[in-house]
């Protein structure tokens, strides 16, 4: 009859896998499986360990599980280890294989053998990668924020049209000469600026002044007047006395 051992060798072998690709899949040790399948279980483990491996073990192999863990039983009797693991208090709950019998309720559920130092390593990383990821989304809720609120003052200054530009009149140069003696008064009419204030112009005397936009202009005797402005003559509208505009 073939030993718990040979069993487990002989389905792994059937199987295809080496003891280093089993232990990677199960995640127990390689060399607790190469006991294992020597047929030898003096392992420094708590019983309740050393079944819980084996479990997984044959579980993995396709095998009953439940008759390996009995035979383990019957292995560990007569080595002189106690069929039945010590309190739970004093070794924590550590849970193999995923199936237990009703007459062994007492044991932790099935974790695939995984010891509890990794569910606790696996435990840790499932949190940082929790807390990194909410970190993401709150820094993408942030620029979806920014960014709205980039465009919609963006669009607001698209929808304003810009303000109409004034442009100011350029800057002329006016020159009176008179003909004969009269007197003259030039008012700018943009700001209301007094350039002339009833000047009196002697025969043959001329008057130049800066001028920029329309001017009111007062004259004594029309005729007497003659206008320049940069050097293109302009007739007078007027023989006598009266007021004119001149652009």
């Amino acid at each position: 009859m073939q030993t718990i051992g040979e069993r487990l060798e002989e389905a792994r072998k059937r199987k295809g896998i080496s003891i280093r690709e089993a232990a990677e899949t199960t995640k127990i040790r390689g060399d607790y499986l190469q006991k294992f399948e020597a047929n030898s279980f003096a392992i420094d483990l708590p019983p309740l360990y050393i079944r819980g491996f084996v479990r997984s073990y044959a579980r993995f192999l396709e095998l009953d599980p439940e008759r390996f863990v009995s035979d383990v039983d019957a292995a560990l009797a007569r080595e002189g280890k106690p069929q039945r693991r010590e309190t739970r208090e004093a070794l924590g709950r550590v849970e193999f294989g995923a199936e237990a019998r009703a007459s062994d309720a007492g044991e932790p559920a099935a974790t695939g053998g995984r010891p509890a130092p990794d569910q606790a390593v696996l435990l840790k990383f499932g949190l940082l990668g929790g807390g990194a990821l909410l970190i993401v989304v709150i820094i993408i809720l942030l620029i979806n924020v920014l960014f709205k609120s980039s465009s919609a003052k963006s669009a607001q200054q698209v929808a304003q049209p810009p303000a109409a530009t004034v442009q100011a009149d350029p800057v002329q140069t006016l020159t009176l000469t008179a003909i004969e003696p009269t007197r003259v008064k030039v008012v700018q009419d943009l700001d209301g600026a007094v350039l002339l204030n009833n000047v009196a112009l002697a025969r043959g005397e001329a008057k130049t002044i800066k001028k920029q936009g329309k001017l009111l202009i007062t004259v004594e005797a029309g005729k007497n007047l003659r206008m320049e402005v940069n050097g293109r003559s302009y007739p007078v509208p007027l023989d006598g006395y009266g007021r004119f505009a001149l652009d």
